[in-house]
């Protein structure tokens, strides 16, 4: 009988041990395909000012991180992942060419992300929430809930190859 509850402890100690080193590995290839992402270029006009090209990223200062949590059934891990994107913008040009060609883009500031991603107990991964640190000159700053973009490479799961 010790014998077969030892074995039988030995068994769910593996399972569990393969859930958490399966949402970690999620968590480090979600991160991975992040930095993967590539950048996401706008050339426009803006009023009378004449046209630029920002671009956004690709994301960098990449961190993550994994939650195991004990309120869901369904969706027993988070996977936290934050990171930055630079946003790089040319002077105003007269045509769209010009800005397309400019090749002297100035960093203009950076904005810091949280994706919030959820991995079921079947191995299946949803990103839950997309959230940023707004840039603000007050000292109180907080995450808030985000729009994504669609063009946006960091605010989808990646794609299976």
């Amino acid at each position: 009988m010790r014998t077969a509850l030892l074995i039988a402890s030995i068994l769910a100690g593996q399972i569990t041990g393969s859930w958490d080193g399966d949402a970690k590995a999620m968590g480090q290839t979600l991160a991975w395909s992040l930095e993967k992402c590539p950048p996401r270029v706008v050339v426009a006009k803006f009023g009378k000012d004449g046209w630029t090209k920002t671009t956004w990223g690709p994301p960098t200062n990449l961190d993550h991180d994994v939650l195991r949590r004990t309120n869901s059934i369904k969706w027993p891990y988070q996977i936290v992942i934050s990171y930055t994107i630079p946003v790089i913008v040319t002077k105003n040009r007269k045509n769209r060419e010009e800005a397309e060609q400019d090749t002297k883009p100035s960093l203009v500031f950076k904005l810091t992300f949280k994706n919030i991603y959820e991995m079921g107990d079947d191995g299946s991964v949803r990103l839950s929430e997309t959230l940023d640190l707004p840039l603000s000159l007050k000292d109180s700053r907080s995450w808030k809930e985000r729009t994504r973009l669609p063009d946006a490479c960091w605010d989808h799961l990646p794609k299976s190859e």
